[in-house]
C-alpha cells in the first residue's frame, strides 16, 4: 500500500506533472470536478466511453479501464492525496490536495477568455483608463482617475468571487468554518 500524504506537505511540481501526463488520471480528475464524490465503476465507464468513442463502451475496454483505476491510478492519486479512494466501497472524491492542481485543469474553450487572461484584462484596462483620465484624455477626461481604478478594482474582486464561490476556496472555508 503506498504512504499517504500529510494533507500540510505540498505537492512538488514533478508530482502535479506525473499525475497529468496520464489520460486516465487527468479524465478521473476532470469527472470529479463535475460530479463529486463518484463510484468506480461509473468512472471506468465514463472513461473506456471517452477512450472508445462508443456508449457504451464494449466490455472489455470498461473491464481494462477499471482494473487499471483500481489497481494503479485511484491508489496513486490517493497516496498523493489528491483522491480519496476506498477500496471497499470503491467510492472515489476528491482529496485535500486537488485543489493544488486545478489550475492545470483549467479547460477553456476555442475563443474564449481563461479566469487569468480576463484578471490580466481588466487590469491592465483599468490601468489605461486611470493614466489617460489623469492625463486628460479626450473620452477618459471626464471622471477623475481614481473612479476609473476604483471601477476596475471592484470588477476584479466582484470576479474574483464569483469564481471563489464557484470553484470553492479553502482558504475562504478556514474564515467560514466550513
Amino acid at each position: 500500500m503506498l504512504k499517504q500524504r500529510e494533507a500540510d506537505q505540498p505537492l512538488e511540481r514533478a508530482e502535479i506533472h506525473d499525475v497529468l501526463s496520464n489520460d486516465r488520471r487527468w479524465r478521473v480528475l476532470e469527472l470529479l470536478t463535475e460530479e463529486n464524490p463518484r463510484d468506480l465503476r461509473s468512472l471506468a465507464d465514463d472513461i473506456a466511453a471517452a477512450e472508445s468513442g462508443e456508449s457504451p463502451a464494449p466490455r472489455e475496454v470498461r473491464q481494462s479501464v477499471y482494473v487499471t483505476l483500481h489497481q494503479n491510478h485511484l491508489p496513486k492519486l490517493d497516496a498523493l492525496g489528491i483522491v480519496q479512494y476506498d477500496d471497499t466501497s470503491k467510492k472515489v472524491e476528491l482529496g485535500e490536495h486537488a485543489q493544488d492542481i486545478d489550475v492545470y485543469l483549467e479547460v477553456v474553450e476555442d475563443g474564449r477568455l481563461s479566469w487569468s487572461e480576463f484578471y490580466l484584462g481588466v487590469v491592465v484596462l483599468g490601468l489605461v483608463a486611470t493614466f489617460a483620465s489623469a492625463a486628460g484624455a479626450p473620452l477618459l477626461a471626464g471622471l477623475n482617475p481614481v473612479a476609473y481604478a476604483a471601477g476596475a478594482l471592484l470588477l476584479l474582486f466582484a470576479s474574483l468571487a464569483y469564481q471563489i464561490r464557484e470553484q470553492g476556496s479553502q482558504w475562504l472555508d478556514m474564515f467560514t468554518g466550513q
